[in-house]
């Protein structure tokens, strides 16, 4: 179907797909290869489904690579283009691509993004259906990331396989957002209200059919779907018009996503009326079925970044033949008197080697001032005696003192983690907390959300409580969580509570960030204490993916 035949990180289409033309970037729809607004070099058009062009490009001014959404700037649709990118650019939100400029230049509208790595759902199955697990997991990430744009009232609209990315970093991320509405050709005439009403059942819609796709390597031709011819169509009921159940075409789909499919493209309207209602409905899942996925496409970008870097046999120089070995034949012989001087300063030089070389063998050095060499005590009594004292052997020297030992390497602590809101009602969203130590960077824990960075003024802060299950020198705790701004206290405490703890890090509360103590520090209890909530998913919450406690087992400097 014009698809590569194994997944690899934004291959070029392959000679014959159909979209090998859409992809040459010569000159395409009057869009060259080129500079746009004297920053962005344009090297490649991507072959991603788009009612605009996409391109590989690099950002002169940062160097870095970007992806260019490029659009006439003629089009009656490049303003709402223009004005859904710089909306989408408000969401902060990590399975979505950071919208990083948007402007016209001349006679083109264009849309700077952030460069993801990874490799399509189209391309996924152009091997075949996927396992029913990785299929939840997939489509439940891109239903998470549109449930948080829709918050924002932003809408996809126009989902296909070819929007939904899985990265080499590990992350879904879904591209379009916003812009590919934007994009459409006929958009309803209707109030702001049932606009978004008609644009969440859209992408509720476009995200079941992804995992009708993903279950049965079909795709459902139904109202408001977006067409996706590079996938064979899904069979059909003959008395409804509806696509079949996925179940008829594979035995072993889990019930409940055969029914959601069923009763979603069945004759009633009936299935999931917004992502958030499909995320919940989902749930839970794992990102783990997609482990070798995520191996191969990270050799295969470690591969790519390695060529990318080594210099092509055109800017390399042939290096010139070796020169032989054997000298040429003199032209005439040298003079007799000069060849008896030569051979008299080559013995010379053989003697003096012959001299080095016994000192060396013989491990005595030369004196520096005489350069006459000591004998060693065993030639001294071999030879016959001369009547001068042999030289006294060394005296051994003192033993240096043994050095410190080195103090043990900083680890990875063990630790379990509690949500803590005693200044509320002692219960925020405790069931969640043990993700933030699970190791998957896919599954969460949130607070509630607030009316205000400052709790909506009903409490001073929240956190969650680390056990490391005994004492330990604490070098650093690694938190992963999403949003921005926010401030993040790291605390000590000297039970299970805040009570008595005593800040010793701090830092704003969203992103990949660290919080180190300036001298280690000796606790069994850590508390990470929100006193400002970052901005995620357009809420005010704490959102945490991940901790990471680094430090040294207190026995074990003990025992040092």
């Amino acid at each position: 179907m014009g698809l590569p035949a194994r997944p690899v990180v934004r291959r070029p289409p392959p000679p014959g797909s159909g979209r090998e033309e859409r992809a040459r970037g010569a000159v395409l729809d009057g869009v060259a290869r080129g500079s746009v607004a004297d920053r962005y070099l344009l090297r490649q058009r991507l072959p991603l489904e788009s009612s605009s062009q996409m391109w590989d490009a690099h950002d002169a001014t940062l160097d870095r690579r970007v992806t260019v959404r490029t659009l006439p700037a003629a089009d009656p649709r490049a303003e709402d283009f223009l004005d859904a990118a710089r909306r989408a650019a408000l969401v902060s939100e990590q399975r979505l691509p950071r919208v990083l400029d948007a402007g016209t230049d001349e006679d083109l509208a264009y849309v700077v993004e952030e460069h993801v790595d990874g490799v399509s759902l189209g391309e996924l199955l152009a091997e075949g259906p996927l396992e029913p697990a990785a299929v939840r997991a997939l489509v439940g990430e891109a239903a998470a990331a549109l449930d948080a744009a829709a918050r924002r009232g932003l809408h996809h609209a126009r989902l296909t396989p070819e929007s939904v990315l899985l990265c080499v970093d590990g992350q879904v991320r879904v591209l379009g957002t916003a812009m590919e509405g934007a994009l459409e050709l006929d958009p309803p005439h209707v109030s702001p209200v049932r606009a978004a009403t008609l644009a969440n059942r859209r992408d509720a819609l476009g995200l079941v059919a992804l995992v009708y796709a993903g279950l049965t390597g079909r795709w459902p031709a139904a109202e408001d779907v977006e067409p996706y011819p590079s996938l064979p169509p899904a069979p059909v009921d003959g008395a409804h018009g509806a696509p079949i159940p996925p179940k008829d075409l594979r035995p072993e789909v889990p019930n409940d996503l055969d029914t959601l499919c069923a009763v979603t493209f069945g004759p009633h309207e009936d299935g999931p009326r917004d992502p958030g209602e499909l995320s919940l409905q989902l749930a839970p899942w794992s990102m783990a079925p997609w482990a070798g996925t995520l191996r191969r496409l990270r050799g295969e970008h470690a591969e790519r970044e390695v060529r990318e870097r080594l210099p092509s046999r055109e800017e390399v120089p042939e290096a010139e033949p070796p020169a032989p070995f054997t000298a040429p034949e003199p032209t005439s012989s040298p003079p007799r008197e000069q060849s008896r001087f030569v051979l008299g300063v080559v013995g010379a030089c053989l003697a003096v080697g012959a001299v080095l070389a016994v000192w060396s063998l013989s491990g005595v050095l030369p004196d520096r001032e005489t350069l006459t060499p000591a004998r060693s005590e065993t030639s001294a009594s071999a030879a016959p005696a001369t009547g001068e004292a042999a030289p006294s052997a060394p005296e051994p020297a003192e033993p240096e003192p043994a050095p410190e030992p080195a103090p043990p390497a900083p680890v990875l602590l063990p630790v379990t983690a509690s949500a803590m809101d005693p200044l509320g009602d002692d219960d925020e969203n405790g069931a969640q907390a043990a993700a933030v130590v699970d190791g998957d960077p896919a599954t969460s824990w949130q607070s509630e959300a607030y009316s205000s960075p400052a709790f909506g003024g009903l409490k001073d802060g929240l956190g969650l409580l680390l056990d490391l299950g005994a004492e330990h020198d604490v070098t650093s705790v690694d938190v992963t969580a999403a949003g921005d701004g926010g401030r993040l206290e790291l605390r000590t405490a000297p039970g299970p509570g805040l009570d008595g703890s005593v800040p010793v890090a701090e830092s704003a509360a969203g992103g990949e960030l660290r919080l180190a103590p300036e001298q280690p520090v000796r606790a069994r209890y850590l508390v990470l204490w929100f006193t400002e909530l970052p901005q995620a998913g357009g809420d005010n919450r704490a959102d945490v993916a991940e901790v990471r406690v680094t430090g040294t087992p207190a026995a074990a400097v003990a025992g040092g």
